[in-house]
């Protein structure tokens, strides 16, 4: 099964030590719960956003595709739930992940439909 999101920036107005073509680093952790069986494994992808230039988020133009393969051997069903956990900031009313620069932030979408994919403890999509 294989599904893709999308990752992109989203910025507010950047004040002070934010230069462009400053590297950032943001660790993204996405966790699937399955019990067992079956037996499932997730293989994703490195997210590589360039040197980014301030002037040119506009919400399209830093948009990367973020692959990943869910392998479930034996499946008896289908109905799988999955989750993202990371550190968050709310940006333009979304919530979005973290990049440590103030009004910074990573907005994480599915890609069938360009909907905001969920992130914390307690949202699970399915």
């Amino acid at each position: 099964m294989k599904r893709l999101l999308l990752a992109g920036l989203g910025g507010v107005l950047l004040t002070g030590s934010v230069l462009a073509g400053e590297t950032k680093s943001v660790p993204l952790t996405l966790r699937v719960l399955v019990d067992p069986p079956p037996p499932c494994t997730v293989k994703g992808s490195n997210v590589d956003f360039g040197d980014v230039i301030i002037k040119k988020i506009n919400g399209t133009e830093y948009r990367k595709d973020a692959g990943y393969t869910l392998n479930c051997a034996n499946s008896l069903s289908d109905d799988l739930q999955m989750q993202f956990k990371g550190t968050t900031t709310t940006i333009n009313g979304e919530t979005v992940l973290s990049t440590g620069i103030t009004g910074f932030g990573i907005r994480i979408e599915n890609a069938a439909d360009n909907s905001l994919f969920a992130i914390g403890d307690n949202t699970w999509t399915p």
